[in-house]
């Protein structure tokens, strides 16, 4: 199976995904031409609102490609940036989060199949996030914060509001572009090993789609 895999900034790729995705292409949005062949379509996280698009054009090409793809019965994965537009794509609607940003190491409760799939009521994530979305017709809530929705799905679309691809590594180059606290660097090293085991649960639950 192709991948295809689409990037809205420089520093926010793959990351601890590519551990577990094979036959991988990686464009950027404002390449996408329409004419892309894949059997999975993973989209990244990004700075921007959905709500931009006037001011990022390629945004309406990431929405036009998750509804090809999606009536195409295609698997389509999105983070955090790429969760928003898949709900928007599929009719919902990404808003700036009422309740400020959520960021560092926090706890999401699970719910639905995530919760019997993981076998436990919550996991510790990474976040990095100030929007937020409410969930298309159809579409199943999968975990949610204190604050706001994090996972879903509808049909083989999987949003995941959290970032499943961060390392400490990753972590360092984000802080440099976007500022913020170091000591976050330090709580992502430490929960490493875990976001690694989460990010391959999700990647099979996702392909089991």
């Amino acid at each position: 199976m192709n991948t295809l895999a689409i990037y809205n900034h420089p520093v926010e790729r793959l990351g601890i995904l590519s551990r577990f995705l094979k036959n991988v292409t990686e464009i950027y949005a404002e390449e996408i031409t329409g004419e892309e062949r894949f059997d999975n379509v993973v989209i990244m996280g990004g700075p921007m609102g959905v709500y931009e698009r006037e001011k990022y054009r390629f945004l309406d090409l990431e929405m036009k490609l998750i509804r090809r793809a999606y009536s195409e019965k295609k698997r389509v994965l999105g983070i955090c940036l790429g969760s928003q537009l898949i709900a928007e794509a599929l009719g919902g609607k990404v808003v700036k989060g009422q309740f400020g940003v959520e960021i560092g190491v926090s706890r999401i409760r699970l719910v639905n199949d995530f919760k019997d799939y993981f076998g436990s009521d919550e996991l510790h994530v990474f976040q990095w996030h100030g929007d937020t979305f409410s969930l298309p017709h159809g579409a199943t809530l999968l975990a949610y914060s204190e604050k706001y929705y994090q996972a879903f799905n509808i049909g083989r679309a999987l949003g995941i509001q959290f970032h499943i691809e961060v390392d400490s590594e990753m972590l360092r180059d984000w802080l440099r572009v976007y500022g913020g606290d170091s000591k976050m660097i330090e709580e992502v090293r430490e929960q490493e090993n875990n976001f690694e085991k989460i990010a391959d649960k999700l990647v099979r639950y996702w392909l089991s789609l």
